[in-house]
């Protein structure tokens, strides 16, 4: 017998999904709008939380992985009442062990029960960079994330899908975030910051294995999912902030660049630490399309005088702000950001950079209800 599982949504929701959809798309076409769109960064963990589950659970076998994902989507879209356009005809998982990056390498990882794994750093000399090759895509945690995948695709047929009792698709994808820096990050640590300035020359040869690893996994992944080489991809450079602007230009820029040969437009770029020192070099010589939730670190009046009216923007106030309220301080905070970064189109309201487990679904309604008084402030 199939495994039914019922998403339940208000008919005000379903019917009000077109417009959902209609705010989304002409924010990225900078068109105006009825008011600027909030978007809440909801990821495995903060999902997990709030279905009930842990991650522990979710690791224990494709089985349970595939239970703990489509009970995530369907506690979101029950759930959560942001502007996230829905998808009424299918619902999409894809393998998930946390937020690791450079997994095709031979990296152990510590697993930590319920909190999120982490890399145990493969290169602890620099000279052992000497001996780094270039791996097969399919090996490391890759391996763990193909046989998930594949497995998965097998069970969907086991699966009764319901959305207001009428059966929707059930889909299987997988993907390959990150980039060069989390990558090279995720094999060195924090010694590559230190060998960026001892031994330059070593640390260019482990990002060009680490681009063209990522290229790789990339065109395999897609070759397993049947998807058309050359398209978009999710580009991150998480503690590439780290770095001064002359050395973000050497040893980020042109690897960036690489990938972005391969890989179309648009190019959207992911970064939420403290990119104040570094946001023109990231709009003149990257030329990005997206700034993919950037983090509350970063200046808001900085941003909009960078990206605003010529880059989609997604990112917003702290997460523990909003987490931990009160409701009218995240609504003055997001009020802010709003019409700060919102007078010209093209921004899209969220927490910076990552929705806490455990916050109130009142503190995004919120963030909901600043877009609306901006939007009286801006119209005014």
């Amino acid at each position: 017998m199939k495994k039914r599982i019922d998403i339940v949504l208000p008919e005000d929701v379903i019917e009000s999904n077109p417009q959902r959809i209609d705010r989304f798309e002409k924010t990225k076409r900078f068109e105006k709008t009825d008011r600027v769109p909030v978007y809440a960064g909801y990821y495995m963990d903060g999902m997990l939380v709030g279905s009930g589950n842990r991650f522990s659970q979710m690791i224990k076998g494709p089985q349970e992985q595939m239970d703990c994902l489509v009970l995530n989507q369907k506690w979101r879209m029950e759930n959560v009442r942001d502007d996230f356009p829905l998808n009424l005809d299918s619902l999409v998982i894809e393998p998930n062990f946390g937020a690791l990056r450079g997994v095709e390498f031979p990296m152990e990882i510590k697993w930590n029960g319920d909190d999120m794994p982490k890399s145990i750093h493969l290169i602890n000399d620099v000279e052992e960079i000497d001996d780094l090759v270039v791996p097969s895509p399919d090996t490391g945690v890759n391996a763990l994330r193909i046989e998930y995948f594949k497995k998965m695709k097998e069970m969907i047929g086991d699966y009764d899908i319901r959305l207001n009792g009428e059966e929707i698709d059930l889909k299987v994808d997988l993907n390959h975030p990150g980039g060069p820096i989390p990558s090279a990050f995720g094999i060195c640590g924090p010694n590559l910051f230190m060998w960026m300035m001892l031994d330059p020359d070593r640390i260019h040869k482990l990002l060009e294995i680490t681009t063209k690893s990522h290229l790789q996994v990339i065109d395999y992944f897609d070759q397993l999912t049947g998807r058309e080489p050359g398209h978009w991809v999710w580009a991150g450079c998480d503690t590439g902030e780290m770095i001064s602007p002359k050395m973000f230009k050497e040893f980020v820029v042109p690897y960036y660049l690489k990938v972005w040969e391969v890989q179309n437009r648009p190019r959207v770029f992911h970064m939420c630490g403290n990119i104040d020192h570094l946001l023109d070099i990231i709009h003149d010589e990257l030329e990005i399309d997206v700034l993919e939730h950037f983090g509350f670190p970063t200046d808001r009046k900085k941003l909009a005088d960078t990206f605003s009216g010529n880059t989609i923007m997604r990112g917003g106030p702290h997460p523990a702000m909003i987490k931990d309220g009160p409701v009218e301080k995240i609504i003055d905070e997001c009020v802010d950001y709003i019409t700060t970064l919102g007078q010209k189109g093209g921004y899209f309201l969220a927490e910076g950079a990552t929705i806490v487990p455990g916050t109130p679904l009142e503190n995004i309604d919120a963030m909901v209800e600043a877009s609306k008084r901006a939007s009286e402030i801006m119209n005014n």
